[in-house]
């Protein structure tokens, strides 16, 4: 039991909103006036207001609540995961907000409904995940992160709006559901306090807002803060120096828990300077931009999915903390459906300027040497359409959502997806997932040898390298990976990648063995291809045409097939039991037997209005060339001993091999 005491060292409300908005903390009347005048807060706000009007003569959620998205066996079992979790914190934090700005007790009576509920063992028996609960055996997981999170600041929140009883249910029940289950856990070394991750920003970050929000009406909270902040210090330390994510691009959406950690720390300690992460945090925001896609999709390696959004909520917070017009634009640009409108609505700061970037700003491409090494290149920062963009992946992340897949490419045309990665299903059970195939080499665009996956190791003895790269805005970029160490019996594998503006890509695998074994190199597509007998094929997704031609400038001629894939029993549950979803994703594959072979992939990316060309191959002197032109463009493809040129309307690439 805990005691609530009758004060606080400060008045209530006070993270992130406060009655009289003593800085860093935005005041009530200010936040109702940027409701009032203001597009995108007045937006934010009618998406709360109208989830919270709704939550009052609605049934409390449950873990066997059933919502779009939840998959059968998670309603049946009532498992508390994401989804389910999430709407009831956002459910608690919205009426909890909508009770402070209108004054109605309403709300947060309706706040406190859902709070009691999740007190109830029969609704919700333990703050986890029945397959962490399963699996790893600690009392405490993602989920009571988030709950403990969501509730701290509502108590903060909804202080002054409800009695001492209601406090004191509400203290009691975070106390037992949450905050000595994660104190147990942590006295067991978890591997979330060991390797630092998304788990890591989430539960202890979760804990530390927790404290913040309950203060000195918990014995435990100044320990839950210190905790969070010196590990929330350690984790920071992960991101490399160019601001790249220790994990996957669709997972530094966990970037938002340290964002609202240090913003609320901030309130919390009433220090109005800026907290010393945001430089590392605004590059990390670069970093994304990067890693997204017209028409605002992030590139899907590694536990990512097709379509994922781009990351867009924490870049308020960082924008507006240090007037970065760049973000702001991007936020305006890609955020208009907010994620998390609550935390979105208290950061924006609707007097800064946006500004879309120029190519000076803002080079067109990139290569980042940490983690998962992306290599990104556009034609323009057209955030609606643009002609191409080519992703690369250097490495992997070192963690447990990454995939054997370095070296994997994207390409995107004119806001479409052509050459494709997979990303993930729903977890299916086990540690090993490399069987299944979104999962393993078998579902990435990659060479692999004697069909063996690559090596995949979160120590990292054994990675691929970035090991050349070049950017220029008006011809494009190329960058080599070096892919050696991932593979047996091997001499030297390279993957080298040439994008030619505006819509040109060239790639050069070189696989040089010890011994003569199967070669394949798969392309997954996103409809299935045509193809011809000389490795040409044409593949259209809407109004936009990929031309393609695969040939092998050393070694034997390949074998050409199209397949699809398809999860066999007993590899197609995932981890709760439900069925994996069939989607079926074309591939096409190229194979030879040799012991040493040279595959290039030539890629043209054309508007549907144009008419389908090939690229045709022929002799000059000593070297092998492929030519691609459609009566406005011409691009000549020179395949040497020792130089790979690609050249074109925007000029021409000359990369030594």
């Amino acid at each position: 039991m805990t005691e609530n005491k009758a004060t606080s060292v400060f008045e209530r409300p006070h993270l992130l909103v406060s009655r009289a908005g003593t800085p860093p903390t935005r005041s009530v009347a200010d936040l109702l006036c940027a409701i009032e005048n203001l597009e995108v807060p007045r937006r934010m706000w009618e998406l709360i207001l109208a989830d919270a009007t709704a939550a009052i003569d609605a049934d409390p959620l449950t873990v066997f609540t059933p919502l779009p998205d939840r998959t059968p066996g998670d309603i049946a079992q009532g498992n508390a995961e994401y989804i389910i979790v999430d709407a009831a914190g956002q459910r608690v934090l919205k009426c909890a907000l909508a009770g402070l700005l209108t004054g109605a007790s309403k709300f947060s009576q309706a706040a406190l409904a859902q709070i009691d509920c999740l007190f109830e063992r029969d609704a919700w028996p333990e703050w986890q995940d029945l397959y962490h609960r399963r699996s790893l055996g600690f009392d405490a997981d993602l989920r009571t992160g988030q709950f403990c999170r969501d509730l701290g600041v509502a108590y903060d929140w909804l202080h002054s709006q409800i009695g001492t009883q209601d406090r004191q249910r509400m203290l009691d029940g975070i106390d037992r559901c949450g905050i000595q289950p994660f104190l147990r856990s942590v006295a067991q070394n978890p591997p979330w306090m060991q390797q630092l991750s998304n788990w890591t920003t989430c539960i202890v970050g979760g804990l530390g807002i927790c404290g913040m929000g309950l203060d000195t009406d918990h014995a435990d909270s100044a320990q839950l803060i210190t905790l969070a902040e010196t590990i929330m210090e350690r984790y920071l330390r992960l991101f490399g120096a160019e601001g790249e994510f220790n994990e996957n691009p669709s997972y530094a959406n966990a970037s938002m828990a340290p964002v609202l950690f240090y913003s609320a720390l901030r309130c919390h300690r009433a220090d109005p300077r800026p907290f010393p992460a945001l430089d590392l945090l605004r590059r990390h925001c670069y970093w994304c931009l990067y890693a997204s896609a017209p028409p605002g999709h992030m590139v899907s390696f590694g536990d990512g999915g097709p379509d994922y959004p781009a990351l867009t909520s924490f870049f308020p917070a960082v924008a507006a903390a240090l007037r970065d017009p760049i973000l702001q634009w991007y936020y305006l640009e890609y955020g208009k459906s907010p994620r998390f409108p609550i935390w979105e609505l208290l950061w924006f700061d609707g007097s800064l300027e946006s500004k879309a970037p120029s190519p000076e700003d803002l080079p067109l491409g990139k290569a980042y040497p940490e983690h998962s090494a992306l290599a990104s290149s556009r034609t323009s920062w057209d955030l609606d359409s643009t002609a191409c963009v080519v992703f690369g992946k250097g490495g992997h992340g070192g963690n447990i959502h990454s995939h054997p897949d370095a070296g994997q490419i994207e390409i995107h045309g004119h806001g479409k997806r052509l050459i494709v990665d997979l990303g993930t299903v729903h977890y299916p059970p086990g540690d090993d997932r490399r069987p299944y195939y979104h999962f393993g080499a078998q579902g990435h665009n990659i060479v692999t040898i004697g069909g063996r996956n690559p090596y995949w190791e979160k120590s990292g003895e054994r990675r691929s390298h970035l090991s050349a790269c070049e950017f220029d805005n008006e011809r494009g970029g190329w960058w080599r990976i070096d892919l050696t160490e991932l593979h047996d019996r091997v001499q030297k594998v390279t993957r080298t990648t040439i994008h030619l503006l505006p819509g040109y890509v060239v790639v050069l695998d070189r696989v040089e063995l010890q011994a003569e074994e199967e070669i394949k190199l798969r392309w997954h597509t996103v409809e299935r291809p045509e193809l011809s007998l000389d490795g040409s094929f044409i593949m259209t997704k809407e109004d936009v045409i990929l031309s393609a031609r695969i040939v092998t400038g050393v070694g034997p001629e390949p074998r050409f097939s199209i397949g699809s894939h398809e999860y066999q029993a007993p590899l197609d549950r995932d981890r709760i039991g439900n069925p994996l979803p069939q989607r079926r994703e074309p591939y096409l594959d190229s194979v030879v037997v040799a012991q040493d072979v040279s595959f290039l992939s030539l890629f043209a990316v054309e508007p549907e209005s144009t008419r389908p060309t090939i690229w045709v191959g022929d002799i000059e002197g000593s070297e092998q060339r492929w030519i691609h032109e459609d009566g406005v463009h011409r691009i000549v493809v020179r395949l040497a001993d020792d130089v790979l040129i690609v050249v074109g309307d925007a000029g021409s690439w000359e990369v030594p091999i």
